[in-house]
């Protein structure tokens, strides 16, 4: 890969091969790393999860058991089965759509990218991961290596993907959430995004307006109102800019129903 910097990496090939297939692209060499084990590993520690970026979804589905509520609820609404079967989290994350689904649920856990190249590894937090449309700070003669969840995890959780078709299209907003709640305050929020700005990105306004608040109704259509301005959310063929903003703002207010708030 340092000897050809346009080389196209190969994984689970669900978003490159429709490349190929109806846009016609290709590159000028393929490297395939599907099979390697170190991109392969998985760990389960008292301090973190460490999350092969070669495995595939369906892999990690079975491995994790549901030991992490926000990817349980999060896997099922990924595309389908035969999809999660071939395609990867590292695959996911390096195409750096800002319509992918895992970075709004891994920006919410906190989650820290591990890049491995010539000069050795390097972590990253995912916040910083993504530069630009499509774009990230990895460098051509690097690869994900793994995806890094810290603990412990937040347990109040919820991944609400707004799509046309729920369980078998692309987003076009959605969100992860992680919040702490003791004794009726929010100790901690964590709100991931996509399909709002060129890039995945962290609500931290809404975070600022959750955190060290009761948790209530009124605290929560606040930070639900400073949710609905997050990004910067363009009209496509999906949804409008306007639908968009809207369904930010109900996003929160309808998961503080299902942690059985009341508005």
């Amino acid at each position: 890969m340092a000897a050809h910097p346009g080389a196209k990496v190969l994984a689970g090939g669900t978003d490159w091969g429709v490349e190929v297939n109806l846009r016609h692209a290709r590159a000028p060499l393929t490297v395939a790393v599907d099979a390697l084990p170190e991109l392969r590993v998985f760990e389960d520690t008292s301090e973190h999860l460490l999350l092969g970026a070669g495995l595939t979804l369906s892999d990690l589905e079975r491995r994790m058991g549901g030991r992490v509520p926000l990817l349980s609820a999060w896997f099922p609404q990924f595309a389908s089965r035969l999809i999660r079967n071939s395609a990867t989290l590292g695959g996911n994350l390096g195409t750096a759509s800002p319509i992918g689904d895992s970075p709004p649920v891994l920006l919410a856990l906190e989650a820290t990218v591990v890049l491995v190249g010539p000069g050795g590894p390097r972590e990253v937090p995912l916040a910083d991961f993504f530069t630009g449309y499509r774009q990230t700070v990895r460098r051509p003669d690097e690869l994900i290596q793994a995806v890094r969840v810290p603990k412990p995890l937040s347990p109040l959780v919820a991944f609400h993907k707004i799509a046309k078709r729920r369980f078998d299209d692309i987003s076009s907003v959605a969100v992860g959430f992680a919040l702490q709640v003791e004794g009726g305050v929010v100790t901690r929020a964590r709100i991931g995004l996509g399909g709002v700005a060129a890039t995945p990105l962290r609500a931290v306004a809404a975070e600022a307006l959750l955190e060290g608040q009761p948790w209530t109704a009124d605290t929560v259509r606040r930070a639900a109102r400073a949710l609905g301005q997050s990004g910067t959310p363009l009209s496509d063929h999906r949804a409008s800019a306007a639908y968009r903003a809207a369904m930010l703002e109900q996003s929160l207010l309808k998961f503080f129903v299902e942690q059985g708030g009341t508005l």
